[in-house]
């Protein structure tokens, strides 16, 4: 019997940002999951990466003040998508690992119709998009859409490549006016890097924002594709 897509949950696989892994992310957007908890199932991949104390030694004391009040203490074990080995030139650690761990969770779990991610989930959810759309991984369909919250291209000479081709998927990109931490120059250089792409610029900093407009936004943006 076909599936009825007006009543199905989308799926959406959501990746989180540095520092943080499945259980944090699913917190700071727990108001979009409730509101939605009817229409989509979202569900949340912790990095394969486990950073060492100098991987994040030199936060700055509001980041470590911000990390505190939020509850994800030093002691924390904390996970990356990638490290940096150098900014200039940008010379990437761990990203391989975690494109492979990412088709494993897909062939697994998935199908999935969207994926959301935020900062440095941002850049990884594009990058999948890219290698799905260039068949360079062909285990999974492409996304139906891709929503990236505080998002930014890779620099790295190695991966640059995945944003030769405008990419097709759908995307909605989230970024806010004061973003100390990604500029907001750099999110709109990834949004950009996407042909049919939509933006939601709010007054904040480094979150992905939880007031009534925001969550309408991203459910209306996620929503349209149920029944396609």
């Amino acid at each position: 019997m076909p599936v009825d897509t007006s009543t199905s949950k989308l799926r959406v696989l959501c990746l989180h940002g540095y520092e943080q892994d499945a259980s944090v992310f699913r917190v700071k957007i727990k108001h979009l999951v409730r509101e939605m908890a009817e229409q989509v199932e979202f569900v949340f991949a912790t990095a394969p990466n486990v950073l060492r104390p100098f991987d994040y030694s030199g936060m700055d004391s509001l980041l470590q003040q911000s990390l505190i009040q939020s509850g994800n203490t030093i002691s924390r074990v904390r996970h990356g998508w990638y490290t940096q080995l150098s900014d200039t030139p940008e010379i990437t650690h761990g990203l391989e690992n975690s494109v492979a761990y990412l088709q494993g969770m897909l062939e697994e779990l998935g199908p999935f119709d969207g994926i959301f991610g935020f900062s440095q989930g941002a850049l990884m959810a594009a990058a999948m998009c890219s290698l799905i759309e260039n068949s360079v991984y062909t285990g999974h369909p492409p996304f139906k859409f891709a929503v990236l919250a505080s998002g930014y291209k890779l620099r790295d000479a190695k991966w640059t490549w995945l944003y030769d081709r405008p990419l097709k998927t759908p995307s909605l990109h989230v970024y806010g006016v004061v973003d100390s931490m990604i500029h907001i120059s750099r999110s709109v250089d990834l949004m950009n890097a996407f042909a049919n792409a939509h933006e939601y610029c709010y007054v904040g900093g480094h979150f992905v924002p939880k007031s009534r407009q925001s969550i309408g936004v991203i459910a209306d943006f996620i929503l349209q594709f149920r029944s396609k």
